[in-house]
């Protein structure tokens, strides 16, 4: 028995060291290619690993925007699944407004957007949002800080001032901002292409007694919508 112990012990080290030996490569979708990378992680805002030997070795993120679907399965990554983990954990958002673009920045957004491949995020705020918050719960400073967590690593997101910018928004951002899927709440967010010129799909708060858990029901809806408009895109 102690033998066999023995060599299995032997033989489940082996295979770990041959599996951490192993190194791959990764061709990102704008033509980059890193070679013999290890110690891959999926993290929130994109793929990380390793690269180089040494003095050269440094980490690198690749955003999931910009990694091919074969390179996504492989890993396992899921920007959006990811995030909303992270939400899940209920941590404390200090929200201000320069976590995001404002209006008047709205053509940096859009060079972000389009430098990233990422659709445009507008939210809907009140200034009276942007005070110390938990993305899981009530409330509409809670529903911003569930938005954020969400999806600020997974598009470019502008917050738009309900007080005196609705009527400043491009109109494909007016055609969430003031259609039937709105559902008369603040914050919700119209998700847009990155010239602006489309309209995808307009994400509610979900009421004014909404949750975490019923955001991300909503979520996951909205989501499967981006997906779908994306696949069609490429």
């Amino acid at each position: 028995m102690k033998i066999r112990m023995k060599f299995f012990l032997g033989f489940t080290i082996a295979c770990l060291v041959a599996a951490t030996s192993l190194a791959d490569d990764i061709s990102t979708l704008n033509g980059q290619t890193y070679q013999n990378i290890r110690d891959v992680t999926v993290k929130a805002n994109g793929l990380y690993f390793a690269v180089g030997e040494g003095d050269s070795m440094r980490g690198v993120t690749i955003p999931y925007t910009n990694l091919p679907e074969e390179v996504k399965e492989k890993y396992h990554c899921d920007s959006y699944e990811l995030a909303m983990a992270y939400a899940r954990r209920n941590q404390r958002l200090y929200l201000n407004k320069n976590m995001a673009f404002s209006l008047a920045n709205l053509e940096a957004a859009r060079k972000k957007a389009k430098d990233e491949k990422k659709l445009l995020g507008f939210i809907m705020t009140w200034d009276s949002f942007f005070v110390p918050s938990h993305p899981m719960g009530l409330g509409s400073n809670g529903t911003l800080a569930h938005f954020y967590d969400v999806f600020h690593d997974n598009l470019v997101l502008v917050f738009v001032r309900h007080e005196d910018e609705l009527d400043k928004v491009p109109d494909a951002v007016k055609k969430g901002f003031f259609g039937p899927d709105e559902g008369g709440y603040a914050p919700n967010m119209a998700v847009v292409t990155a010239d602006c010129s489309q309209f995808v799909c307009e994400i509610p708060e979900g009421g004014k007694d909404t949750n975490g858990q019923i955001r991300e029901k909503i979520f996951r809806e909205k989501i499967a919508e981006i997906r779908k408009f994306q696949a069609g895109q490429n």
